[in-house]
């Protein structure tokens, strides 16, 4: 067992543009190339290592992918056939070298990314522009003009000096240097091409008179749009190589559409330095090695002769919220005290004295990952650190199975403590658990036990668990909800110091739990127990000292059977319908195609976006409207903004979202469900800082809302036979929040009086003395306005949202807080308050730790901010929402035993009940939402019932 400490979490994503640093590390000592022993040019390893560990030292990056270039002919090769053929051949020892980096990355836990095809910038440009629109910081590790196109507010890159150390480039750096901004850098390059990559541009235009071209005229477009005005040589050029300038500005031009994996919670590194540096001596660099091999992760803040970090740095982090490891652990694990039970007798002893301890960890093994499909291999029982035992209930040898105890038997045992309202159970992740329990029977028998009570407990309910449920995986959530892994393992390892048995390690490939021979499995199931009663010990003294007791035990855990029995009830579907809508959607898909083809004149793959473009930008001359940062990719913004001007690109949309709706909901939603045709999705509890809940398998909360597509495919969840569905749906919540925490006078009275508050809002900022006289467009853009102050929105984002000039927006940004005084100062109090303890708080005493909020970089601070004013806002919504599922339950099982609630999405809940019931429950639920909690203007709830979902709002 052994002692670890883990980083502080950081959600800035660090993207590699790997070939652009191994060719500059290559060449840095091309007259001197470094040689190892065995007569192996090692140049590119050590300098692409030996920077990289300047930035794990000064910056301490947690969440990294490296983007590497295809090993085939790109789509611009496709485009151009004299693409880059200026370059000299790679030389061989530089192509050598490249597994081997490849391999040390992977050892470091940083994901290797290439696409055939595609260059490295592409797959930069995709990630890049997902973590952007996740709000995540990112930093892009190159020297690459070409990639400053996607430098914004929170994207910037770092760019490698001479010294090994790393310079920022940010917003700023690019007009200075280059005397435009970040999205001009595209038409920039187009007009003086680039001689490294055989990119013409316009012939005779440097970047002086580019620049000079650009600052008048205003980009590429505005250009040609005043070729005729530009006198002399220059006008000459430009208006000859007009095919020139276009044609290098899609070769320029960075993709977005790249397929690879965007989900930047996949980037996280659980790195191996010491197996780094082992590689890296073999490779020949024992300088490096070395310094990887004494690496131990540096939270502190940078020497103030390197680079300045723009690590989040916080300022007066509490101590609960930080990674020390100051729990007792049991050093020796021969000490441990691990038993295999396989009488009844013993495990009826066993149960007696949990009884009398009254608290336990418990664990589940099983066959399955999925619970509900799940057989149960065993379980396992602690009560004291140090120990645990073993129940097996199935082996596959059929000899020794009829030795163990009948699982009936031991579930009735087992019921003895899950049925004791006096018992506190502790589990990791318990909501799988539970799930077990409930698919193997002890449900019954937990029912069993409380009539022979004569106990009050509704045995009408899906499930229910009259002991209190402590899941050590959400108090660590709680603790650290920025965190990005809390698995048992991590957390035992990183909190308590103890590493435990690896699955993979005694379970057969190809077999399951129960293949696993008793004497071993007994010591892992063990471990299991054992390992959540200590981590228990660990954070239940935290969340004291936290201030989150309250909400740990009133709010996450009455919620979480809750969402087990969500989970477990699910909710039924006509398969039918959506087959026939499947067989709709691709009879529409084809007449799409047919009629695209007739418009442009001939087929060609519309999946494809290189044959889509040459359709649009070269056989239709079609040019984008707004310049944005996508320039001429074929990806939404962009062909929406095209649609305006031109039918296909509107065709070519409307044929994207029916073939996303069909894959992704209509042909795999029937697939998904159970033998009596329900679906059960999973409710994440520990996904959201804030506390919002979120669904995956399958994804029920991204179902479109407003399209009648999405409506077609609500409408085929329907209740049974007899049953009715009610929608409950919290209005406006957050605004509604946003008026609660400011007390804001104008914000208040339009929630008091009941009036429309985006109009309210309109008529303020544009200075209507009636609400009749706001147009539709200015309620539009007070409704953008009133939600995008929650997160933060800047006048470069209004303006792209709003289509208008950013100094408008900025104008309009000025008027709201003028209007709306009260929100500032709200804003201005929280991100003091942040700066001055660490953290902010919710409603309901949740908390979030904000980090960067004290940071020397203007950037890096302003995005802390971000977080800093939302989270109040979001966090707070989401605790009323689960406040107001715990109180609906209640009320339910005591009025409407029948009743279930069945689904939470966003701000809504949707409960199942008896149909003539649906009435009166529709009163209940908002009854009971509206006055989960007093606020000083009125929480409301508009209620919807009927037999399908699709028939709400």
């Amino acid at each position: 067992m052994t002692n670890s400490n883990e980083k502080k979490t950081d959600n800035t994503l660090y993207i590699l543009d790997s070939y652009g640093l191994i060719y500059r590390a290559y060449f840095a000592f091309i007259n001197r190339p470094l040689i190892n022993d065995k007569g192996e040019n090692v140049s590119a390893i050590f300098g692409f290592f030996r920077n990289f560990y300047n930035i794990l030292r000064d910056y301490n990056p947690q969440c990294i992918v490296a983007a590497f270039d295809s090993r085939t002919p790109t789509f611009r090769h496709e485009m151009y056939k004299e693409y880059k053929a200026n370059r000299a051949k790679t030389p061989e020892d530089l192509h050598e070298q490249v597994p081997i980096i490849e391999k040390i990355l992977s050892t470091l836990g940083i994901p290797v990314i290439r696409k055939d095809g595609f260059e490295a910038d592409d797959v930069i440009a995709t990630i890049a522009e997902r973590a952007h629109n996740e709000g995540r910081p990112v930093r892009i590790l190159s020297g690459d003009k070409d990639l400053m196109q996607l430098v914004n507010e929170t994207t910037i890159m770092l760019k490698p000096d001479k010294t090994a150390g790393w310079t920022a480039i940010d917003y700023n750096s690019v007009i200075e240097e280059w005397g435009v901004e970040p999205l001009k850098m595209l038409d920039m390059l187009a007009l003086q091409g680039d001689s490294a990559d055989n990119i013409p541009g316009v012939k005779g235009c440097g970047k002086k008179t580019a620049q000079k071209l650009i600052t008048q005229y205003g980009d590429l477009d505005g250009i040609y749009a005043h070729a005729d005005e530009i006198k002399g040589a220059m006008g000459n050029k430009i208006r000859n190589d007009k095919e020139n300038a276009y044609f290098s500005r899609s070769l320029v031009q960075l993709r977005h559409d790249v397929p690879v994996e965007t989900d930047c919670t996949n980037f996280y590194i659980t790195p191996n330095y010491k197996k780094a540096s082992e590689l890296l001596k073999e490779a020949g660099v024992p300088a490096v090695a070395k310094q990887y091999a004494s690496y131990t992760v540096n939270n502190t803040t940078t020497k103030d002769n390197t680079t300045p970090s723009l690590k989040a740095e916080t300022k007066d982090i509490p101590d609960w919220a930080t990674d020390s490891t100051s729990q007792k652990v049991i050093a020796n694990p021969s000490l441990q005290n691990y038993q295999l039970i396989t009488t009844i007798d013993e495990l009826s002893s066993y149960i007696t004295k949990v009884l009398d301890n009254g608290i336990c960890a418990f664990d589940t093994e099983t066959d399955s990952l999925t619970a509900l499909n799940s057989h149960i291999a065993g379980f396992s029982l602690s009560m004291q650190a140090g120990t645990g035992i073993y129940i097996p209930l199935q082996v596959t040898d059929t000899l020794l199975a009829d030795t163990l105890i009948k699982k009936d038997d031991a579930f009735t045992q087992l019921a003895r403590i899950f049925g004791n309202p006096n018992m506190r159970i502790i589990m990791h992740n318990g909501k799988y658990d539970l799930k077990v329990l409930y698919a193997n029977g002890l449900w019954n028998h937990i029912v069993n036990i409380q009539k022979n009570k004569q106990s009050e407990l509704n045995t009408n309910s899906t499930f229910f668990v009259p002991a209190q449920i402590i899941d050590t995986m959400v108090a660590a959530w709680l603790i650290q909800p920025d965190r990005n892994k809390f698995s048992l393992e991590s957390l035992c390892e990183s909190k308590i110091g103890l590493k435990g048995t690896e699955f993979s390690d005694i379970v057969p490939k190809k077999g399951t739990f129960m293949d696993v021979p008793l004497d071993t499995a007994f010591k892992y199931a063990a471990e299991d127990a054992d390992f959540t009663f200590q981590l228990w010990e660990y954070y239940e003294p935290i969340l004291k000292t936290a201030k989150l007791e309250k909400l740990f035990y009133n709010l996450e855990m009455p919620v979480l059977p809750i969402l087990t029995k969500m989970e477990i009830e699910g909710i039924q579907i006509l398969s039918k319908e959506l087959d026939e809508y499947s067989d709709e959607l691709a009879e529409e898909l084809d007449n799409l195609e047919k009629k695209i083809y007739k418009e442009v004149g001939h087929e060609f793959n519309i999946s494809s976006p290189k044959q889509l473009q040459t359709v649009l930008f070269e056989e239709r001359g079609l040019k984008t409207g707004k310049k944005t940062k996508t320039g001429y990719s074929t990806d939404t913004s962009v062909l929406e903004n095209l649609a305006l001007y031109d039918v296909v690109p509107q065709m070519i949309l409307s044929y994207r979202g029916k073939a996303k709706l069909k894959s992704t909901y209509v042909d795999t939603l029937p697939l998904l469900a159970d033998r009596k045709g329900r679906i059960h999705t999973s409710f994440v509890q520990t996904g959201a800082a804030t506390g919002r809940l979120s669904s995956r398998d399958p994804n029920l909360q991204n179902i479109p809302v407003r399209e009648e597509s999405g409506r077609r495919i609500r409408k085929a969840f329907v209740a049974p036979e007899g049953r009715f569905l009610v929608s409950a749906d919290y209005s406006q919540i957050e605004l509604v929040l946003l008026a609660h925490l400011s007390k804001d006078k104008n914000l208040c009275n339009a929630f008091n009086t009941g009036t429309d508050v985006h109009k309210s809002t309109a008529a303020l900022i544009f200075e209507h003395e009636n609400l009749d006289e706001v147009t539709a467009d200015e309620r539009r853009a007070a409704k953008t306005i009133n939600f995008g102050v929650m997160y933060g929105m800047s006048a470069f984002r209004l303006s792209n949202s709003l289509g208008i000039p950013r100094t408008q927006a900025q104008e309009f940004i000025n008027q709201y807080f003028s209007t709306y005084s009260g929100v500032r100062q709200f804003m201005n109090e929280i991100a003091e308050s942040a700066r001055n303890t660490g953290f902010v708080s919710t409603i309901m005493g949740r908390k979030r730790i904000i980090t960067g909020i004290n940071s020397k970089n203007k950037m890096v601070q302003a995005g802390a901010e971000r977080v800093a004013i939302n989270t109040p806002i979001q966090g707070s919504a989401a605790d009323i929402v689960k406040q107001s599922m715990i109180d609906v339950d209640a009320a339910l099982l005591t009025s409407f035993p029948s009743a279930r609630i069945l689904l939470q999405v966003h701000d809504e809940l949707i409960i199942e009940c008896d149909q003539q019931d649906a009435v009166a429950v529709s009163a209940l639920l908002k009854k009971t939402m509206e006055n989960v909690i007093k606020l000083i203007v009125p929480l409301r709830v508009s209620v919807e019932s009927g037999k399908r979902w699709g028939e709400f709002h």
